[in-house]
């Protein structure tokens, strides 16, 4: 199967997939920041198999997972916990399709998601649908996350 559809993280090859496509992602996005240590890059597959996210994935023709985003429900909160394109797939729209897929049909919905205050490319994508930076934190020496918001879109 190609294209974008959900993952079953479960699935122990589904969560070695998705595992596999998560370093090289978050290993490029820490050279953008110069930062060495991320906190995805400790993830195991059983760490991912438990996290309790739901997952979106875009496979390639030959099939191969190439890009995934995460979120979670908390109340009435969406929050978009990992969003992942392979560095040799950079720059193709895959962020922007998965992002898009992720919020179809949510749009009445609040969203909220982090990105690192030097990674620019990741905040202007979700500026571009609509998220607007609140506020930053340091969760941990050398990161600082920006936090970004989108209100509901109600029709009039």
């Amino acid at each position: 199967m190609n294209g974008i559809h959900e993952l079953d993280i479960r699935d122990r090859e589904t969560a070695e997939a998705i595992w596999a496509l998560q370093h090289p992602a978050y290993r490029a996005e820490a050279a953008l920041i110069g930062v060495s240590d991320l906190p995805p890059l400790r993830d195991t597959v059983e760490t991912l198999q438990s996290c309790g996210e739901s997952f979106i994935g875009f496979e390639s023709e030959a099939g191969e997972l190439i890009g995934a985003v995460s979120c979670e429900l908390d109340g009435t909160m969406w929050t978009i916990c990992r969003l992942m394109v392979h560095p040799d797939h950079h720059r193709r729209g895959i962020g922007t399709k998965l992002v898009e897929s992720l919020l179809a049909g949510r749009e009445n919905s609040c969203w909220t998601v982090t990105a690192e205050v030097r990674n620019l490319p990741a905040i202007s994508l979700y500026e571009r649908f609509g998220f607007q930076g609140r506020d930053t934190f340091s969760p941990s020496p050398g990161v600082m996350l920006l936090r970004l918001v989108r209100e509901p879109i109600h029709s009039t």
